[in-house]
């Protein structure tokens, strides 16, 4: 680095300086004192003074404050006369007197030079050390006298601020007696919002032969010129450097970063030479603090007083919080002198209006700081913030950043910020803040609450994860440190992991709590019994009475029926009891527009979207499930499985097989096995049904060879498992074992009172085995008692047991039966219930000798079966019909059937799927008339001339969509 680049901006006070050395050589001993915020280049100008009065013919001696040598007497004595050009037996001389003068101030007990004590009488026992120690002095400075008469001396003393008050003593001593000697004394300090040696100061100010020059940083010029004498350097020595480094923008960020402080300037710089084989506007969009800024940064504070190093901290520690009232309380130290050291900061770049100029340089600040002292300062901080009412985000910070054993008003931040975090979409945040609740937490009763929301944090960003904490709360929950509320969370997991033993612990300790029915604790009860109803109706037996589970409007508060959960719950209850109508599936579209994505809030939306689902309510339950997948971010990735789980079954139930399939793996794939619990029963039977109605039987074989939780055969899903591993078993020619499948399903579900053909038709399911051993009375009684069960309305389930109505039908009623079930499913979007219900009308027609209309029926079915992936159905009708395969030819020109009106394709498609002129009259009611005019404007419009010609995509007109299978 050459001077070039070292006194930039430093020429004026190198001249001041240069008049010192001038009057000293011309006989009139001068003094220069040199004083600016730290790091600001006195070393280096003091460095440039000696080598020019080298030049000029002066003895330069050089001495260095250490902070670690201010106790040590006349240390920079001993500095500056070590080195002096003395003949061996004067140097001996000089060494024995320091000797001397140590050995003197450790006699006199103090600290304080023993030749400034007042002598107390010519016999006092301290004169003699006094005045021996005032010849010691005064025959120190005659060395230097004695040598100016040879040659002109220039002493020069860095830090001196750092130096020892003997040795400041001296220095005053021989200042006060320059008179002509040949002599220049030049000292540099830092400033300080406090001088260390106050007196000293005033004492060396006050001499008529001092000159004070101060420094401070470089100006934005200052700046440039020394970015360009460093590049210009880096360019003769040969390291590759574009003229853009040097551009105004460059030299705008490296003075905003360092405050024209020259250390910071050239750390910044040496940080940008890492980036040499970046492109140079690269480097110029890069340009930041590196390791070597923050080291300077750093090593400045150390250099600087104690309480800079502090504030500095501080500030470190408060960030954006930071205040003179709150960094004063956190350091210990008074506004007003936290201000003065700001103050001082700012002026040497480090600072910028009391923050960092760069985050990286706080970070330095933090990793310089010890440990243990840190955690302490982050605690206080978080206090202090606390006691301010600051915002508890703001607070969560600095208690993560501390490992100090935590406190009632810290545990309740931490885990207010969790709840919030989660809401905003913050999980890291929202897990380290409770895992840190968690560690620091002492008080027991708090603890247990605290573990609650760590399982439901844990729940809500991977649901399988949850589980693992389930040991330590049924600990917590024996031992009595639960509430309420958070025992109820416990048996809920328990609950759904099929530990029924521990939760009927767990519910006999709620129902000996004393609670009342006005609390929460009341609705979350409540909730419990319609989900247990719902949901665990197999495990009742095995758990404490509850009592009724049905909502009494009359007497439940209305707080605890306004609970969001317990809607949602009464919803669910009113589907499975037979009692939903139109309001119940607007309550359920209400709780899930409205929901929040919180581990608490997941029944609701379960719930409220089982309720559309066995209310035959597909379309709406599809809407709302794909928007809740769509709301969910980072922090509630835990929905996600159950989610697709619901997903994948309403796709079934839609006939959608392949999006059915698709959503139960990704559902399956992205929880482990066994953290869905007994709740794997859904996805899992919803994949065994797609696969087995898609013909994949290996695979669906290899499902069931994967185990499932025993006391699924107490829940809900084991419905859906046992309903769909009968359907496997019933496609792979084993009769008699999905039989009892179809069997025991409805035995349970009559048991359990959950007896609808909308959540599982199993009496269908079994009417169709005994259809296929030809036994049509079993088969009968099976389908009427189904048809009895039924909901009012059209629906899917609807359609579904008309087909099968059908089939024990006389045959000339079955094509009336079968029409009506097509109509059904069409309105209800179920494609796959659709192609049997066709494929079914094209054999009546068929036995009926109608083999035109029976082609038309089974290509119509085979068509659907080929769009929805359903092989074993198409296979079924090809082996019926070899030429089923050959699709109806749309036109003849090839056109589709998309340029008719509404009324003209309503008519069509009713033609499409074999209808005559009177029953598509009678189905829209219009005239025969209005039915064959629309009919002739179809067959122009798509250039076909029969019924047998028009379009397959016809037969989907009345309906499109999808529906399920299972």
């Amino acid at each position: 680095m050459t001077a070039r680049t070292e006194l930039i901006e430093r020429g004026e006070e190198l001249l001041q300086l240069s008049r010192i050395t001038t009057d000293a050589l011309n006989g009139v001993g001068a003094v220069g004192l040199v004083a600016g915020p730290v790091a600001t280049g006195k070393s280096v100008l003091l460095s440039a003074l000696c080598e020019q009065a080298h030049a000029a013919g002066f003895v330069t001696l050089r001495a260095v404050g250490a902070q670690a040598e201010n106790h040590t007497p006349l240390s920079i004595a001993g500095q500056l006369l070590r080195h002096a050009p003395l003949d061996p037996a004067r140097h001996e001389h000089v060494q024995r007197l320091l000797r001397l003068a140590v050995t003197s101030a450790a006699a006199a007990g103090t600290d304080a030079p023993p030749a400034l004590h007042a002598r107390t009488g010519p016999d006092s026992d301290a004169g003699r050390p006094a005045r021996l120690c005032g010849d010691l002095v005064q025959e120190l400075c005659a060395v230097l006298f004695e040598l100016s008469t040879v040659s002109p001396i220039l002493l020069c003393v860095d830090d001196v601020h750092h130096a020892d008050e003997h040795s400041l003593q001296w220095l005053l001593f021989l200042i006060r007696r320059l008179g002509s000697a040949r002599i220049a004394v030049v000292l540099a300090e830092r400033t300080a919002s406090q001088h260390p040696q106050p007196a000293f100061h005033a004492e060396l100010l006050r001499q008529p032969n001092c000159r004070r020059v101060m420094l401070g940083p470089l100006s934005h010029d200052g700046v440039s010129a020394l970015i360009g004498a460093r590049l210009e350097d880096g360019r003769r020595t040969g390291a590759q450097r574009d003229e853009e480094l040097a551009a105004s923008e460059l030299r705008a960020r490296v003075d905003a970063l360092t405050g024209g402080n020259p250390l910071l300037v050239h750390a910044l710089l040496d940080d940008l030479r890492t980036c040499t084989r970046l492109p140079s506007e690269a480097r110029s969009a890069t340009l930041g603090a590196g390791y070597a800024f923050s080291q300077a940064v750093v090593s400045c504070l150390h250099r600087s007083e104690a309480s800079a190093l502090a504030v500095a901290r501080g500030i470190a520690v408060l960030g954006d919080e930071s205040c003179v009232q709150v960094l004063g309380h956190l350091v210990d130290r008074s506004p007003a002198s936290v201000e003065r050291v700001i103050r001082g900061l700012d002026s040497a770049g480090m600072l910028e209006h009391g923050r960092f100029r760069h985050p990286a340089v706080r970070t330095a600040v933090l990793h310089d700081t010890d440990a243990g002292e840190l955690s302490r300062l982050h605690f206080r901080a978080a206090h202090l913030l606390y006691t301010r009412g600051a915002p508890e985000r703001a607070i969560a910070e600095q208690l993560l950043a501390s490992t100090e054993p935590g406190e009632a008003w810290s545990t309740k931040v931490l885990c207010d910020v969790a709840r919030e975090a989660l809401v905003d979409g913050d999980a890291a945040l929202a897990r380290r803040c409770v895992e840190h609740a968690h560690r620091g937490c002492t008080d027991r009763r708090r603890r247990g609450e605290v573990l609650t929301l760590l399982a439901g944090v844990e729940w809500q960003l991977q649901a399988g994860n949850a589980v693992r904490h389930l040991p330590q709360l049924t600990s917590a929950l024996r031992s009595g440190d639960l509430a309420e509320r958070q025992s109820v969370v416990v048996l809920k997991y328990l609950l759904r992991h099929g530990r029924l033993t521990e939760a009927s612990a767990t519910l006999e300790h709620i129902i000996c709590q004393q609670w009342t029915v006005e609390s929460r604790t009341a609705a979350e009860l409540q909730t419990v019994k319609l989900m247990l109803s719902s949901s665990y109706p197999g495990a009742i037996a095995d758990l404490p009475p509850l009592g009724p589970c049905r909502v009494d409007e009359e007497h439940t508060p209305a707080a605890v029926r306004a609970d969001p959960q317990l809607q949602a719950a009464a919803v669910l209850d009113e589907v499975l009891s037979g009692r939903a109508r139109e309001h119940t599936f607007l309550a359920a579209e209400q709780v899930l527009r409205s929901l929040r994505l919180t581990y608490r809030s997941w029944e609701q939306a379960e719930f409220a979207l089982l309720a559309l689902i066995y209310g035959d309510q597909l379309d709406r339950a599809a809407v709302c499930c794909d928007q809740l997948l769509e709301r969910i971010g980072n922090a509630a990735e835990g929905w996600r499985p159950p989610l697709l789980a619901l997903r994948s079954q309403i796709a079934a139930r839609q006939g959608r097989l392949a999006d059915a399939e698709r959503d139960a793996m990704a559902a399956l794939e992205s929880m482990p096995w066994q953290g869905w619990g007994v709740n794997i029963g859904l996805p899992l039977a919803t994949l065994l049904c797609a696969q087995t109605a898609m013909g994949k039987y290996e695979d669906a074989a290899e499902l069931l060879n994967r185990p499932v939780p025993q006391a699924i055969y107490k829940t809900r899903y084991g419905l859906h498992y046992l309903y769909a591993r009968g359907e496997f078993r019933l496609a792979t020619n084993n009769s008699q074992a999905a039989l009892d499948d179809f069997t025991i399903c409805g035995e349970m579900m009559q048991d359990w009172d959950l007896d609808l053909p909308s959540v599982v038709p199993w009496r269908g399911a079994a009417a169709r085995v005994h259809l296929q051993a030809g036994d049509v009375q079993k088969a009968k009684v099976l389908i009427d008692e189904q048809t009895r069960r039924l909901q009012p309305g059209p629906s899917r389930s609807r359609g579904m047991t008309v087909r099968l109505s059908a089939a024990v039908a006389e045959l000339k009623h079955r094509p009336s039966l079968l029409r009506q079930a097509v109509d059904e499913l069409q309105r209800s979007d179920s494609p796959i219930e659709l192609a049997l219900a066709l494929a079914d009308l094209g054999y009546a027609h068929q036995k009926l000798g109608d083999h035109k209309r029976s082609r038309i029926m089974m290509t119509r079915a085979w068509q659907l079966a080929k769009e929805h992936r359903a092989e074993p159905i198409q296979r079924g009708l090809s082996n019926l019909f070899s030429d089923v395969r050959e699709e109806v030819p749309q036109t003849a020109g090839g056109a589709s059937a998309g340029g008719l009106s509404d009324a003209e394709r309503r008519v069509a498609s009713l033609a499409a799927l074999g209808h005559t002129n009177r029953e598509i009259a009678r189905e829209l009611f219009i005239t025969v008339s209005t039915v064959e005019q629309h009919l002739t404007r179809v067959y122009r419009k798509l250039k076909v001339t029969r019924r047998s010609d028009l379009p397959g995509e016809l037969c989907l007109a009345a309906g499109g969509g999808t529906a399920s299978y299972a």
